[in-house]
């Protein structure tokens, strides 16, 4: 018996803790208290409207979970869906916050506007800010463990929790303009379409008819081929004939001079004296 109610109670536990941790973001009530710890430190906040906060950015946080995938790679049902929680969110604030805290709360775009994506991951602003993830200036909610979204517009009936409980709980004044996110601001929080989507062509586009024959090349000088003639080159003319116009070549002997001994090789030297030495040896038997 104690080992079946042991086994219950941790599938309980299990159940009611697995909404938080569902999110490519990371578990959910640590950033809503991150989140909420940073708003409470800079725009001055109460015990009671700390209390309130945690619960807005939780039931944020837990509404946009299931979206996170698509929102990082700019799905446009997804996008818009979390537009549409983050205007709820934003009105929520108006009725915990009072009126000048709002009009900073809108100056910070960290809190205004807290999720971003880059490279098809999705991230919070209040991170870059504060990088320290293990620091916080207060202490936890109240009721940081036992809080599972009681106060979420989808059990009201799509109405605020805390502007029917407004007059109860505050007495400031309320920020009473629009507090809807332009949809110039998506390119700004997310990437574009995926890049392998075509345009939808329409039902009676044709392709372009290809042409028969290759165009004409346009700006190119017409190609001449080069023309043979019969006629044989002019004869090249003598060199500095320019410059001395009564110049004449000399004509080319017809023999070739004879070298003197002074000037002939060694080897040319001895075949003569050789020459030479039969001769008189041949004069000599005649005698």
């Amino acid at each position: 018996m104690r080992t079946r109610t042991f086994i219950l109670c941790l599938l309980a536990l299990c159940l009611s803790t697995i909404r938080g941790y569902a999110s490519g973001l990371g578990d959910f009530r640590v950033n809503a208290r991150f989140l909420t710890d940073r708003m409470a430190f800079e725009l001055h906040l109460n015990s009671n409207q700390y209390n309130d906060l945690y619960e807005i950015n939780y039931d944020f946080l837990c509404n946009i979970g299931p979206y996170v995938s698509g929102i990082a790679v700019a799905d446009t049902r997804a996008m818009d869906a979390y537009y549409r929680y983050l205007d709820e969110r934003n009105d929520d604030l108006r009725w915990v916050l009072s009126q000048a805290e709002y009009v900073r709360f809108i100056d910070i775009e960290y809190f205004f506007r807290p999720i971003y994506a880059i490279n098809n991951v999705c991230y919070l602003r209040v991170y870059k800010i504060y990088p320290n993830r293990t620091h916080f200036y207060f202490g936890p909610p109240r009721h940081y463990l036992t809080y599972r979204g009681g106060h979420c517009r989808a059990h009201f009936g799509g109405v605020s929790y805390y502007r029917r409980n407004y007059p109860a709980r505050y007495h400031h004044p309320v920020y009473s303009r629009p507090c809807r996110i332009s949809p110039q601001m998506r390119p700004h929080d997310f990437a574009g379409p995926r890049p392998g989507n075509r345009p939808p062509q329409k039902p009676n586009w044709k392709p372009a008819p290809r042409p028969d024959r290759r165009p004409v090349s346009v700006g190119k000088p017409n190609y001449r081929p080069p023309q043979h003639s019969d006629h044989k080159p002019q004869a090249r003319p003598p060199q500095n004939s320019h410059k001395n116009p009564g110049f004449k070549p000399q004509e080319r002997p017809t023999r070739r001079p004879e070298v003197s001994p002074d000037k002939m090789r060694p080897k040319q030297i001895r075949e003569k004296s050789n020459m030479k030495e039969k001769e008189r040896k041949s004069l000599s038997k005649r005698l």
